[in-house]
């Protein structure tokens, strides 16, 4: 009964959420965000029939529940690769490592108010088929019902849950994670490189390898209103801009005393914390690409400064794409368009498997 009501539960708690927060679990909300719950539900119905709708009857991961805390768990789509693919070690590790595959962490976007992890599913297919990974992809408690710091805090159980368990319950190799993510998604897997990594059983460190960040909001002090715009796009007259105080509301209440902490504002992180291998897909039709592009070239400052030569940083610009490119449907956004600029997260990933002695033949 319980492998039955728990996938209900979930679906029911997905496919209403908006009006749930809105009406019951929001009942100490200010009627400010209560009314846009409200009228956001219609367009949280799309995205459910958009996004998950394909996977309904074929679903290329399978379903599995990971513990965050004592009496909460979220929901995680596991990614395998193909069967017929060629794997090599090029290591010396032990043969327990050489077992294991590389583990890649991704989260979805939704300004942490929304989203689905089977946003992220056409990446996580073609990744893992690219690279040979178990790719797991993330939920996450939302906005403004669960404010900073519950996504964040709820990403880093996860991904600690994962460093301890990984090798046991997908044979996925702690010491070899990548990590990635879109928008609100792309935020919180950078913020989570603040989090303590431990090491395995056997002395191995589970620090992030490689990062992609697909138009990721790292900082989050201004409010999405006070961001500066493009001139010449649709975002000067924003048919959406309702939903901006909903977007604002995740690190909203804790912006008073918060605001210097990289777990909400990734981009204040220290440059030694951040993995060596980082790439971030900024399109231009967005009200991100200026605090992307200052996060980079203080990120290179930083390293320059401390005479580090080790990293690999680099930014995918694109001049003809949107926010939210890479999660909507293929006849918005054709798949050669999404494609190259996955190829190019891939290229890095890969790059990370190879340093640390994984090389697939897909």
């Amino acid at each position: 009964m319980q492998s039955i009501l728990r996938p209900l539960r979930h679906f029911i708690s997905l496919a209403l959420r908006p009006t749930l927060d809105a009406l019951w679990y929001g009942r100490h909300l200010p009627w400010n965000l209560r009314w846009r719950l409200l009228a956001f539900q219609p367009l949280h119905v799309l995205g459910n029939i958009s996004i998950i709708g394909p996977y309904v009857f074929f679903q290329p991961f399978t379903v599995d529940y990971i513990p965050v805390a004592l009496d909460r768990e979220v929901r995680v789509l596991v990614f395998r690769p193909p069967e017929n693919g060629n794997d090599k070690k090029a290591d010396t590790a032990s043969s327990q490592a050489h077992a294991l595959r590389p583990l890649h962490i991704t989260c979805h976007g939704g300004g942490f108010i929304g989203g689905y992890p089977e946003s992220e599913a056409q990446f996580c297919t073609y990744l893992a088929a690219s690279t040979g990974a178990i790719i797991i992809s993330l939920s996450y408690h939302l906005a403004p019902v669960h404010p900073f710091p519950a996504a964040i805090d709820d990403i880093d159980a996860a991904v600690a849950w994962l460093r301890k368990n990984a090798p046991s319950r997908y044979g996925a190799d702690s010491s070899l994670i990548t990590v990635s993510g879109s928008s609100a998604g792309g935020a919180l897997m950078l913020s989570a490189t603040q989090a303590e990594a431990l090491t395995t059983a056997m002395g191995q460190d589970t620090s992030f390898k490689a990062y992609v960040g697909f138009y990721p909001p790292i900082d989050l002090r201004p409010a999405p209103w006070e961001k500066p715009k493009p001139a010449d796009n649709i975002i000067q007259n924003d048919p959406l801009s309702w939903l901006q105080p909903l977007y604002n509301s995740y690190a909203g209440p804790r912006k008073a005393d918060m605001s210097n902490s990289p777990r909400m504002n990734p981009c204040l992180a220290d440059a030694a914390t951040l993995p060596k291998r980082m790439l971030i897909v900024i399109p231009r039709i967005d009200i991100l690409p200026k605090e992307l592009f200052d996060f980079v070239e203080r990120v290179k400052r930083d390293d320059d400064a401390r005479g580090d030569t080790t990293r690999t940083l680099e930014t995918l610009y694109l001049e003809d794409m949107f926010h939210g490119f890479v999660e909507v449907p293929n006849w918005v956004v054709p798949w050669p368009k999404k494609k190259a600029a996955y190829d190019k997260a891939i290229a890095l990933i890969r790059d990370a498997h190879r340093e640390h002695g994984w090389v697939w033949e897909a």
